[in-house]
């Protein structure tokens, strides 16, 4: 899957959710996609060549249980959901190649990997002879920048597809979150106030941001989430950006963003309200990078 050659592709997931996906490869062409789920396939068992796994091994196993889940013979793509501490990564890729030469996989991929971690997945990929991941998923948006600065230019110099997904921002970006309403109750905002909780800095300072894209938009004469959706697939290594909407109109009303074409003097605007490269709450990234972590910055005794 080139970059720059958007697909209809099911993506492997857990919950069995179905999320549309919105592409251009033109202004006027439109790519609706839906995913399935994900699930982690690298187990820390005897690693194995590939093509030597059997049927009955662990991802393998899970596989088919999904494939059987999905009244379906193969998985077109299937993404690893965020990269493991304790699994190496050819591992990984040593079981994803197995299940691309059993036939239940076609292509593989990936999702909220750091830049360091993608390069390493191919030099790999590359070096041992497996299946390379074809795509990348990470959350992107015009409140939540923080990928233009490593890992987009890493994902077109490997010619890695970016399926991005949270292009509303949970909803920030929805028309919902204004000054004049207040704070927003919803089970998203419960479960996670750290990314909703008026009352923390961060979160002030996105709604900030939110008024004044809203009013840039007005004065653009199109929708908040018009300008959020063309905003993401305007940028050259985005492939398709992943929509969740809740009811027809506003799919309808999201798809319609990818005829939307955004001005220079909109997209400077928009760059003096969220800098790039930069992410206003950076619980918005939605991963936490391993080498942050504090058992990654400090020597044990």
């Amino acid at each position: 899957m080139p970059h720059g050659q958007p697909r209809i592709a099911s993506e492997a997931r857990c919950d069995l959710a179905s999320t549309p996906t919105v592409s251009r490869t033109t202004r006027e062409s439109l790519k609706a996609a839906s995913d399935t789920t994900e699930q982690e396939v690298a187990d820390r068992e005897q690693p194995q060549q590939p093509g030597e796994c059997e049927d009955d091994a662990p991802h393998a196993a899970r596989a088919g249980s999904s494939l059987r889940r999905l009244d379906s013979d193969w998985i077109d793509l299937y993404q690893v959901h965020r990269p493991r501490t304790d699994t190496d990564i050819e591992e990984t890729l040593g079981a994803l190649t197995d299940l691309v030469r059993q036939g239940k996989v076609r292509y593989i991929g990936a999702s909220t990997f750091p830049a360091s971690q993608i390069v390493e997945a191919q030099w790999v990929a590359r070096e041992r002879g497996f299946q390379r991941f074809v795509t990348e998923q990470p959350a992107y948006s015009m409140l939540v920048r923080r990928i233009e600065d490593d890992i987009l230019p890493t994902c077109q110099r490997h010619g890695t597809g970016v399926l991005s997904y949270s292009p509303l921002t949970g909803g920030w970006l929805s028309g919902r979150w204004r000054k004049d309403s207040g704070q927003q109750a919803s089970s998203r905002a419960s479960r996670r106030p750290e990314r909703f909780d008026l009352s923390q800095p961060a979160n002030q300072r996105k709604l900030d941001a939110v008024e004044a894209l809203a009013q840039l938009a007005d004065e653009a004469g199109i929708t908040l989430i018009q300008m959020a959706i063309a905003f993401v697939l305007n940028h050259p290594a985005i492939t398709s950006a992943i929509i969740g909407p809740r009811t027809m109109e506003q799919f309808e009303g999201q798809l319609a963003a990818a005829d939307v074409v955004l001005e220079a003097g909109v997209l400077n605007r928009i760059d003096e309200i969220v800098a790039p490269g930069t992410t206003i709450n950076p619980v918005d990234n939605s991963f936490d990078n391993p080498a942050l972590m504090p058992s990654a910055r400090r020597r044990t005794p």
